[in-house]
């Protein structure tokens, strides 16, 4: 029950994260004609797999080494214990954590558990351990799995955000202009039944076997939690950034097309805060870290951005303007 459960719960959280806060916009460029149905459509597809994987390619393990991204949570960490601000989001972020945990703790008692006990008994007193063991890390890896889908960590985001000078970012984005948009391929075309919807199709059927087998390791004793938390790194990470790039306004294609040129950036910083959360009960702490963590990586990279930029006095009154005094 609890596994199932978990399954239900993150598929309809990706639903929410995957289409809402957005302004749903009609691709105005969405391809006609026999040889973009055909031939073009499959061209364009390899055209696009060859460009993310020479991306990918090129720039990830220099992201992984040099890129600082598994610093973050450590960071995020850090900063969680030293500045009292962030107490109240923690607490209520800390107790929605115990609430599922608990719950899937004792569904996973009472279904999964007696299992392996049943299989680990035969090796005496060490295996009822590691079948305990495996019971606390198991239920905190399918907790977590619910929790970072409910993005209630975002206000804390917003508030490391607008601590680190980024008042007038967070402002802005939040209330002075439209979300971002979603861009969609209409329905009322051949382009949308002939080859989107099988090809999004096919797309879900491959990702839900490999959250299967993912899954299936993870009932591995002990290791097997700690194995999926690494492998779904750039997902932890998709996952947390997903409303810095929201209050960018960067579109769904835009975020897409970021996920790939930034996978080793992505991967480094997910792998780190994938491995804290995995700890039970300090994964509540840690839920909340990361999300200051994305906060603290995301001023960094605006930083960059700013130094870029032609220095006007139309720039510096906006910079200036987003100081905050702590």
């Amino acid at each position: 029950m609890s596994f199932t459960g978990t399954i239900v719960l993150c598929g309809l959280g990706g639903l929410v994260l995957k289409y809402g806060g957005q302004e749903a916009k009609k691709d105005e460029n969405t391809p006609a004609g026999f040889k973009n149905l055909t031939l073009g459509f499959i061209g364009s597809k390899q055209a696009t797999f060859k460009e993310r994987f020479m991306i990918v390619k090129t720039n990830f393990w220099d992201q992984v080494v040099n890129g600082g991204g598994y610093m973050f949570p450590l960071q995020g960490l850090r900063a969680l214990f030293s500045t009292r601000a962030y107490l109240r989001d923690t607490l209520s972020n800390m107790a929605a954590y115990l609430s599922i945990w608990s719950l899937v703790s004792f569904l996973y008692f009472a279904g999964i558990l007696p299992i392996y006990i049943a299989i680990l008994a035969l090796l005496g007193f060490g295996g009822l351990a590691v079948a305990y063991v495996h019971f606390l890390l198991h239920g905190n890896m399918l907790a977590m799995m619910i929790l970072r889908m409910s993005q209630m960590n975002y206000d804390l985001e917003d508030l490391a955000l607008r601590r680190h000078g980024r008042e007038f970012f967070v402002q802005q984005a939040i209330q002075n202009t439209p979300p971002p948009t979603r861009l969609y391929t209409p329905k009322n075309t051949v382009y949308f039944w002939l080859n989107y919807l099988p090809w999004r199709l096919t797309v879900y059927t491959c990702w839900g076997f490999a959250i299967i087998a993912l899954l299936l390791v993870s009932f591995v004793p002990i290791v097997g939690p700690l194995i999926f938390s690494a492998m779904i790194s750039p997902v932890v990470s998709r996952i947390y950034f997903s409303h810095y790039l929201r209050l960018k306004k960067l579109s769904n294609r835009d975020r897409e097309a970021r996920f790939y040129s930034n996978f080793g950036s992505y991967v480094s910083f997910g792998f780190v805060a994938g491995q804290l959360e995995a700890l039970p009960l300090f994964a509540g702490i840690a839920y909340c870290s990361n999300a200051i963590g994305v906060a603290l990586m995301a001023t960094e990279e605006m930083k960059s951005e700013d130094s870029a930029l032609p220095t006007t006095p139309q720039v510096e009154d906006i910079v200036e303007h987003s100081v905050v005094t702590t």
